[in-house]
């Protein structure tokens, strides 16, 4: 649950150390092999919406946030170092740098990834999915280069469907909905309407929950629990993004992100949308109350599900607009919005502005 103090939100210690971007908070020897991943060519690299490097990096970010075991969370910053059955670029080569890579990031660790990185992904995902289960065995894959036998436990399939469920969140917006829609020739990066994923990503959780013989479920989905229907999702997308765009009538935006809401919990936009129109509208205590219930999303997921802005970005605002409403002002000039920021009364300097001019 969100600790909300009467005039601010503190940052839990994972999602600061994100904030603040100390990563020896999320695990101690993370300096060192970050930045053999930054110097790697994965910062270099495309992918989806900004570098191979960023990705690997918030896929990790999340499963610290979530507070999995170390070997998982290091699975997540090197989930496709030796290539995998989706992407064909790699950092590292499996025949000759396994010794080096386990060097870096431990045995276990190494063997999740080098196991991730050369089975048939959707095969795994497909079986997840389709018979929300993982046999209590495990289950054995033909590996995807030289077609040996690679079987993975039920562990190792949990902490492989985990892995995927973080970085298909922070991956994930709208072009690429498009593209499994059949529309191969959507133009990169399109408008950046968030994705249809989570319903697909919610069976994953719920099943590696179950039969993934976990030792830490992380809160999502409410611990993992909740499934999200495919028409739900997309009629709570559709919803958030008629007020986004501005397509329907102001006099309609609550209802229609109380709707989105409604139908998937687990994003976090629309509340903090709701937040600022209270705020406008002078209504602190129902502005507060939506800040706060973005957070707790926000904080759950340690990534954001609409990425047209940062993590970082969307938790600044939503705590910036608590501070307000609990100051119980929000400005309606074009200069007191641009100097809004403060999320903490200790960083108020002075009054908002009124105007763009400091002087009459």
């Amino acid at each position: 649950m969100v600790h909300a103090e009467p005039d601010h939100v503190p940052l839990p210690p994972m999602v600061s150390a994100i904030i603040h971007q100390t990563p020896a908070e999320l695990d101690p020897e993370s300096p060192a092999f970050l930045d053999i991943l930054r110097a790697s060519a994965a910062s270099e690299i495309w992918h989806k919406h900004g570098s191979f490097y960023d990705h690997l990096h918030d896929v990790w970010q999340v499963m610290c946030v979530w507070k999995l075991p170390r070997p998982l969370c290091r699975l997540g910053l090197f989930h496709s170092a030796y290539s995998n059955s989706f992407v064909s670029m790699n950092l590292f080569n499996p025949e000759i740098d396994r010794e080096k890579v386990a060097n870096m990031i431990g045995p276990e660790a190494e063997n999740l990834v080098y196991k991730f990185c050369v089975i048939d992904r959707q095969r795994m995902e497909t079986h997840a999915v389709r018979e929300m289960s993982i046999p209590a065995e495990g289950m054995t894959f033909s590996h995807i280069r030289n077609g040996e036998p690679i079987h993975c436990s039920a562990a190792e399939i949990g902490a492989f469907l985990l892995e995927t469920v973080a970085d298909y969140h922070d991956q994930s917006f709208g072009w690429q909905s498009e593209l499994e829609e059949g529309r191969v020739r959507a133009l990169w990066p399109g408008i950046y309407k968030p994705s249809l994923r989570m319903s697909k990503v919610s069976k994953m959780a719920y099943v590696a929950a179950r039969y993934g013989e976990l030792e830490v479920i992380p809160p999502v989905f409410a611990n993992c629990t909740r499934l999200i229907e495919p028409k739900a999702e997309r009629e709570a997308r559709d919803a958030y993004w008629a007020v986004v765009t501005e397509e329907a009538e102001r006099g309609s935006w609550v209802e229609l992100l109380r709707k989105s809401v409604s139908l998937n919990q687990d994003i976090a936009e629309p509340h903090t949308l709701m937040a600022q129109i209270f705020l406008q509208d002078g209504k602190w205590e129902e502005a507060a109350d939506a800040a706060v219930a973005a957070l707790e999303i926000f904080f759950q997921w340690g990534t954001m599900w609409d990425n047209r802005m940062p993590y970082q970005a969307w938790v600044a605002w939503t705590r910036c607009m608590y501070f307000q409403a609990k100051r119980k002002e929000w400005p309606e000039s074009h200069g007191g919005l641009e100097s809004l920021g403060a999320v903490h009364p200790s960083q108020r300097f002075r009054e908002l502005s009124t105007s763009r001019s400091m002087t009459s």
